[in-house]
């Protein structure tokens, strides 16, 4: 029962074009648990090779769970994303990332999801290297080598919040994101002490300017537009590549 209970040992395993470059480091680390990313085989261009199967069989065959999750392995937000939001699932637990399993682009989006949530990321040196779609890119697997990894700091909830609300509502007013703010429970809204305030809608439009319009804007992720004496908000494409990256921040 005491095993139960403590940490597991969580891998998180792009399923690329690899054999023993995903099973060894788990299977020699001892893993509780061995989490699969691979694309929906139902996507058009997407090809699963046969060999995967034998990866999966090799991993359970040494008592370690399995799950597969899906993910766009080609895409870096999709990559970013979907390793962000198990690494905090499991964040009670040690996560570790396998960055040499899926493609260059799997790889940054692993490592700076390690960066923002504390999952180990790590590489795994092949042996020899040959191969292609038909069979693995390489065979033999080295000891994993541990990456250093430099912290940065996730966005603001409040942030990916509004990103998310005004994605769903496709353009929104700045006095419906105030609306909206209040009936989350905003900090940004509920932090504000309108009391003795000569104007407090004037109030809750400087705070919303300063702590989400303005941030969100400089780094391209929201762009406003004036019809009438009204602003519309509206994500641009950079937001909503932020958004799918981080979205799992909202579901804490």
């Amino acid at each position: 029962m005491a095993k139960l209970d403590a940490p597991r040992r969580i891998h998180v395993v792009p399923l690329g074009y690899e054999k023993d470059r995903i099973v060894e480091p788990v299977v020699d680390a001892d893993a509780d648990e061995a989490l699969f990313l691979e694309p929906n085989p139902d996507d058009e261009g997407v090809d699963r090779p046969s060999y995967h199967e034998e990866v999966r069989e090799r991993i359970r065959d040494a008592g370690i769970r399995t799950e597969t999750i899906e993910c766009d392995i080609f895409d870096l937000y999709s990559s970013l994303g979907t390793i962000a939001e198990v690494a905090n699932r499991f964040r009670e637990h040690s996560v570790y990332v396998n960055l040499a399993s899926g493609s260059k682009v799997t790889a940054i989006g692993g490592m700076i999801a390690c960066m923002a949530t504390g999952a180990v990321p790590y590489y795994v040196r092949a042996e020899t290297y040959a191969g292609g779609e038909e069979r693995p890119v390489a065979s033999g697997a080295e000891p994993p080598e541990t990456l250093p990894k430099y912290h940065i700091e996730e966005p603001k909830r409040e942030h990916v919040a509004v990103l998310d609300h005004v994605d769903r509502e496709g353009s929104v007013t700045k006095r419906e994101l105030i609306e909206y703010g209040r009936r989350e429970g905003l900090p940004f809204v509920e932090r504000y002490d309108a009391e003795g305030v000569q104007n407090p809608d004037r109030g809750y439009y400087r705070r919303l300017n300063a702590r989400i319009v303005d941030p969100l804007e400089s780094r391209g992720f929201i762009e406003i537009e004036e019809h009438s004496k009204y602003q519309y908000v509206s994500v641009t494409e950079s937001g909503e590549n932020h958004l799918q990256a981080f979205r799992y921040l909202l579901e804490e």
